[in-house]
């Protein structure tokens, strides 16, 4: 064992003061007595606090000062402690002591040697935690040096560099990186990032506003946030493999100009610890200062832009530009002047703006700079000719600016454009303009002749038999302004697109309107600068007309296939009737229609289509009796259709005509198997007489709903034909098993009902009906002596019993029309919800649920049914069983529903005709 020194007792230091010692015990500083080996002899109970843990040493153990130390300062404070000479007090400059959760801690204090005193034996250490000092010291330093390298960052890449490597370390990041918002794409984007492996980084590179991280969270909300590991993995779970396990802390820090959230700032931390408030105001003002950081370089970048796309938009600019002094001398001149006018623009500066401008044109624009000098607020705008280096001569367009006032330009600004071809595009035309009068003249296409704003500048004659308006008052009119404002806007687009003008209306002098289409050609200048538009017009209306009568027929015809096809493959029905009363509304003059069915002598409720009320049917009703005189009710009984128009009597007696209501009518029998079974019967109180091509659309609609009813009363007998035919089966089935009688109607009964409340309907009612009837066709292949024996049975002949369902399966299922709930309901009929049935031993959910209504019906039937060894329960007996055997042998919510039919069924009183059970 190693020869330990014996434990240090505070006494020594002054005798055994209580008052000295109490001062000790409770002092805030720490104190901390060592061997000369730096092994701790004694420490205050403050080391505590200062380190979360206590290092004083207990009987047999002592700890080595000197672990503890930061491995940099560990050599300097051995050196001035352990070395210090006898009874010497030394100052101890800061230095950091790793506290129990692995943060550093830093001290500052004094040493003294008091290894000589027989009383102490060891060197006497007093310190004091000056970590906040020392740590506000250093932030202002580090925030000063970053704000200096940021101050001299420029651009945003150097901003964010500066912030990557001096921002990192300023704020003791072990990675970081620099989230922008870009607005315009909704999205963010990093600009940089150090510290993160590359894995993890690549994706996070461009990222949506609806992106689950950190990030997102931050900048949307505009919060920061700050989070320890714990905090990563309870609020991103789906990010762990993001955090590094070396990773502590982290921040997200938003970064704000003029309280707009323009991104973020990522912070990573190498210790896990919830970061101080004092430490969160720190990162919050490094945050700040990189944003304004940021806001300044975009705004250089965004200057600089700036800045070249003027200089770009001079040198490129296809208009020459020039700054001329109030003498004429030319003072500045863009790089357009050797393109426009052959001269490098060194050639013309020092130069008179008049030298080279045509004789002719000189007095003009003298004229015209004078003006712009003498008037401030008025620009100026010029054409003349000008001679090019080469000799010939070129137009120009100059619009002058009075800018002697503006300090940056002190003369005037000539903008000036090159207007040859435009020129001589005018002079070309006006030289074509009698040749094109004389041909529009003679011609029925309306010619018009638009400037570039859209501006009529000729008419041809033909304006008179088209639009009946003279050809001097389209002059001046914009090119849509005659245009039906529906078709305006086509118009428009086609003639900017350059595309083909689509056929549009034009209005008369009278107010209608015509179908024209329109050609159009368009005239430009050596630039490519549109200079006019020729369009030709011609009227259309009479090819629109039969366009349109096409296309009416073409519709009617589609419709009719509709209905013609809807009624082939499915029953007819109400909504197949109603369906063919508004197409026929759609397609034909009538504005109102009903379909009256015939239930032998009398007449159902009607189906109505369009305007139908019970008004109009009153007054129609009385005709619609084949019994009845009139031309009506003769066409009724020769089952023939009926069309009236204004001018035809209906009545028996004459009635005053036109008709107020009624006025034209159309009445189409709809027949099956030479039978009438309803009628279809169309109306208007207009004036209207019917073409033939409605006359056949309607009657082919009639005949088509005719063949509809004929087939659904064919198909009505097959399934009545069908039902009786199942019912026979399990009929004869009670027969055998004589001792059930009743049993099939009764099950079959019960099994409608409850099947209704559950919400069955339609063809899975009829399976689940059918599944009643067919339930024990298996126990045809059970011998009599077993399914006719009155006392109990054996187990193997309970075995052949148990058989039934199976087999009424495999008889049945070859048979293609009776859908799977039927089978189901054979198959398994017998499967209890706690699995204890046969013969698949099926439970809970897993039985098919058409099986498990009829299980509470076949069970219900059993126990009210005598039987050779049992007398018939009850109602109320079977009820309270079913209770019993509910969510055990039955499903509970199906045994719910069938006891609240039951109860409702005794407590209403039986209908008429109808005897109770």
């Amino acid at each position: 064992m190693p020869n330990f020194p014996t434990p240090f007792n505070l006494s020594v230091l002054d005798g055994s003061s209580p008052p000295f010692q109490a001062l000790i015990e409770h002092s805030a500083d720490l104190i901390t007595l060592l061997d000369r080996q730096g092994r701790i002899l004694y420490q205050s109970p403050s080391a505590h606090r200062h380190f979360g843990c206590d290092r004083n040493p207990v009987p047999g153990q002592y700890h080595v000062n000197l672990d503890y130390l930061h491995p940099e300062d560990r050599e300097r404070i051995n050196q001035q402690v352990l070395h210090a000479p006898p009874g010497a007090t030394v100052s101890l400059c800061p230095y950091r002591v790793r506290h129990a959760d692995g943060h550093w801690r830093w001290l500052e204090g004094t040493a003294i040697n008091l290894l000589d005193d027989p009383g102490v034996r060891g060197i006497l250490v007093q310190a004091r935690d000056v970590t906040a000092r020392v740590q506000s010291e250093q932030r202002a330093r580090a925030l000063e040096g970053l704000s200096t390298a940021l101050a001299s960052a420029n651009t945003t890449e150097e901003v964010v560099q500066v912030i990557l490597v001096q921002g990192l370390e300023a704020v003791g990041a072990v990675a970081g990186g620099v989230v922008q918002h870009d607005v315009n794409e909704q999205r963010f984007r990093v600009l940089g990032s150090a510290g993160y492996p590359e894995r993890i980084e690549r994706p996070w590179r461009d990222f949506p506003l609806d992106a689950p991280i950190p990030a997102t969270d931050a900048i949307r909300d505009g919060l920061d946030l700050f989070l320890t590991r714990q905090d990563w993995h309870t609020l991103y779970p789906h990010l762990q493999h993001v955090h590094a396990a070396t990773t502590g802390s982290n921040a997200v820090l938003s970064l704000r100009v003029n309280g707009q959230v323009t991104g973020a700032l990522t912070l990573s931390f190498g210790e896990n610890r919830d970061l101080g408030e004092t430490e969160r105001q720190y990162l919050r003002t490094v945050a700040a200062q990189c944003a304004l950081a940021l806001e300044r370089g975009e705004l250089h970048a965004r200057l600089q832009r700036q800045e070249r796309h003027y200089r770009k938009l001079a040198e490129y600019s296809y208009d020459l530009v020039s700054i001329i002094a109030p003498d004429g001398t030319t003072r500045y001149i863009s790089h357009a002047a050797g393109r426009m006018l052959g001269y490098a623009p060194e050639e013309r500066l020092g130069v008179k703006v008049f030298e080279g401008i045509h004789p002719d044109d000189r007095e003009e624009a003298t004229r015209a700079f004078q003006q712009v000098i003498e008037t401030p607020d008025t620009p100026v705008l010029v054409t003349y000719r000008f001679r090019h280096k080469e000799g010939h001569w070129v137009w120009l367009e100059s619009t002058g600016t009075h800018a002697l006032h503006d300090p940056d330009v002190r003369g005037v600004v000539i903008n000036t454009r090159d207007v040859t071809g435009r020129i001589k595009a005018e002079q070309a035309r006006r030289a074509s303009e009698q040749r094109l009068q004389l041909f529009g003249e003679q011609s029925d296409t309306l010619i018009r002749i638009f400037s570039p704003g859209g501006t009529c500048l000729y008419a041809s004659p033909a304006a008179q038999t088209m639009l009946g308006y003279t050809p001097g008052e389209l002059l001046r009119s914009q090119v849509d302004e005659w245009i039906h404002p529906e078709d305006r806007a086509a118009l428009r687009a086609a003639l900017a697109a350059h595309t083909p003008v689509p056929p549009y209306r034009m209005r008369r002098r009278d107010g209608t309107y015509l179908w024209v289409e329109s050609s159009a050609r368009t005239v430009t200048d050596e630039a490519g600068g549109l200079v006019e538009v020729y369009v030709a017009t011609r009227d259309i209306t009479p090819r629109k007309e039969a366009e349109d009568a096409l296309r009416t027929q073409l519709r009617r015809f589609q419709h009719l296939v509709n209905l013609t096809a809807e009624f082939a493959v499915q029953e007819a029905s109400e909504q197949h009737i109603q369906t063919a009363l508004d197409h026929c509304i759609d397609l034909t003059p009538y504005t109102y229609g009903f379909y009256v069915p015939v239930d032998g002598t009398a007449l159902a409720e009607p189906l109505r289509a369009g305007q139908a009320t019970d008004a109009l049917l009153g007054r129609i009703a009385p005709l619609m009796n084949a019994h009845g005189s009139g031309e009506l009710c003769g066409a009724l009984r020769r089952l023939k259709p009926f069309f009236a128009g204004p001018g035809q009597a209906v009545f028996s007696a004459p009635e005053p005509l036109p008709r107020p209501v009624w006025t034209s009518l159309a009445v189409l029998p709809v027949v099956a198997r030479g039978v009438l079974r309803g009628l279809m019967v169309f109306g208007t109180d207009d004036p209207v007489e019917v073409d033939g091509d409605t006359r056949r659309l309607l009657l082919g609609v009639s005949e088509q709903a005719s063949r509809a009813v004929e087939r659904s009363a064919h198909l009505q007998e097959l399934k009545q034909s069908r039902e009786e035919t199942l019912r026979a089966l399990g009929l004869a089935l009670e027969y055998r098993d004589y001792e059930t009688k009743g049993h099939t109607d009764r099950v079959v009964q019960h099994t409608e009902r409850l099947g209704r409340a559950l919400g069955f309907s339609g063809p899975d009612l009829d399976a689940l009906r059918w599944g009643a009837f067919l339930h024990d066709t298996g126990k045809v292949a059970i011998p009599d002596a077993i399914l006719l024996k009155p006392g109990r049975l054996t187990p193997e002949e309970w075995d052949v019993i148990q058989r039934h369902p199976r087999i009424g399966y495999e008889m049945l299922h070859h048979i293609p029309s009776l859908p799977p709930v039927t089978l189901e309901v054979v198959l398994h009929h017998q499967e209890r919800w706690n699995g204890s049935g046969y013969p698949g031993g099926l439970a809970g959910t897993d039985i098919p649920l058409a099986a498990r209504v009829f299980a509470v019906v076949d069970v219900y039937d059993a126990l009210t049914s005598e039987r050779p060894y049992k007398k018939a329960w009850t109602p109320e007996e079977a009820a309270e069983q079913l209770r019993k055997e509910s969510g055990v042998l039955l499903d509970e919510r199906i045994v719910d529903v069938f006891l609240r039919i039951l109860t409702q069924e005794n407590a209403a009183p039986a209908p008429t005709g109808e005897v109770s059970a």
